[in-house]
């Protein structure tokens, strides 16, 4: 099939994760002698978004655009979008005209979308180590779409962090659909995370970690304890926690309250003080009250967050809190508005923190001449000038 495709394009929706198998494809493809060329490309390729109503509707726009903006390439789709679509009967390839629908090359399965050797970032690179998840919050339609916890085997890891450094990358950002899940799915579950993280740190070469979005439950004493001891891991972790009152916790089923949360933030603060603690937030929840909403602007103040991410609550066909009564749009859109002042000032407090300080970052972008763009450890944002700084260093 590659031999029809002579050029391609990208677009990708949604998380790392989906960064991360884009980059799979895009090797792929190349590999197979096709080249990128995002002006006039012989094939398209969605890689589409289902976890918000709004994901959806941005992956049908990309589409859509795409069929406009290259009239004779072939589009195909690929992701949680299209299997989502496909289980509520209005498949995405509905989109597309039957003569502009191709067919992608390559093992797309669950387990085909594994291993790159360089990344579109010059400095960053998004290594997928974990798939799949079993939590099954009543919000969430990922188990669905990705199915069980699936760990990438470990030495495999170590080889593509290898190949990535060598190729100078200086950050390695490990990712999964439930990263805190890696080795959970292992028989015995003899190794976990912090294995993989310790065997990394043994790689040679000059980098850092960083570890995507963790649940709460999955900090366990051991990666506190790497964090208190290890430099070249980052000091920020990605902690949803979605509400902060323990009545929509519940509903959600998310298995912790408001203080257990607390009291893993307490104890990664005790033993780095500075560690930056982001988080989601899920707003509107069907049944959040006035005082469900107050405890969550109370909890984001108390915590002191280095960024939050609001999200609306976004019905999803096929979970469970699809059947609980929703609350009016405006009610949600006038909560997310007020949740999203109170979280950028207490951003902004947390930043406050450094001013002054000296960081160590890796320049990602160029601004303008002799003015670059950089990211600390903490995953704060850092402008740097200079006048013969190289990115990726």
């Amino acid at each position: 099939m590659t031999e029809n495709y002579h050029s391609f394009a990208i677009s990708t929706l949604g998380c790392k994760v989906n960064q991360y198998e884009s980059q799979v494809i895009r090797e792929q493809l190349s590999a197979a002698g096709c080249r990128e060329d995002s002006n006039s490309p012989h094939l398209v390729v969605i890689n589409s978004c289902a976890v918000t109503a709004r994901a959806e509707a941005k992956t049908r726009k990309s589409i859509r655009r795409w069929l406009r903006r290259a009239p004779r390439a072939r589009v195909v789709i690929t992701g949680c979008g299209l299997t989502y679509s496909e289980s509520q009967t209005r498949s995405l390839w509905e989109i597309i005209p039957p003569h502009r629908r191709g067919e992608l090359p390559l093992d797309t399965g669950r387990d085909g979308l594994w291993g790159i050797t360089f990344s579109a970032d010059h400095s960053r690179a998004f290594v997928k180590v974990q798939n799949g998840c079993d939590s099954f919050c009543s919000y969430c339609v990922i188990p669905f779409l990705r199915g069980g916890p699936v760990s990438r085997p470990l030495e495999e890891a170590a080889r593509e962090v290898t190949g990535l450094v060598r190729n100078g990358y200086r950050e390695i950002v490990l990712t999964g659909i439930n990263l805190g899940a890696y080795g959970r799915d292992e028989p015995g579950g003899q190794t976990d995370l912090v294995d993989l993280v310790e065997r990394l740190l043994e790689l040679p070469g000059q980098f850092r970690i960083r570890l995507s979005s963790i649940e709460p439950k999955e900090i366990t004493p051991r990666i506190i304890r790497l964090i208190a001891g290890e430099e070249r891991l980052c000091p920020h972790l990605h902690i949803p926690l979605q509400s902060g009152s323990d009545n929509i916790l519940r509903k959600m089923n998310r298995n912790y309250t408001l203080g257990e949360y607390s009291e893993i933030v307490h104890s990664l603060r005790a033993v780095s003080p500075d560690i930056s603690i982001s988080t989601d937030y899920l707003v509107g929840f069907p049944g959040e009250s006035e005082d469900d909403f107050r405890r969550s602007c109370r909890a984001v103040r108390a915590i002191g967050f280095g960024r939050v991410h609001v999200f609306p609550y976004s019905q999803r066909d096929g979970t469970r809190a699809a059947d609980y009564p929703g609350l009016d749009q405006e009610t949600i859109r006038r909560r997310v508005d007020a949740l999203g002042k109170i979280s950028e000032a207490t951003a902004l407090d947390f930043r406050k923190r450094f001013v002054g300080r000296e960081v160590e970052v890796i320049i990602e972008r160029r601004i303008r001449e002799g003015l670059y763009s950089s990211l600390d450890g903490h995953y704060l944002r850092v402008s740097v000038s200079g006048e013969k700084l190289v990115l990726g260093n």
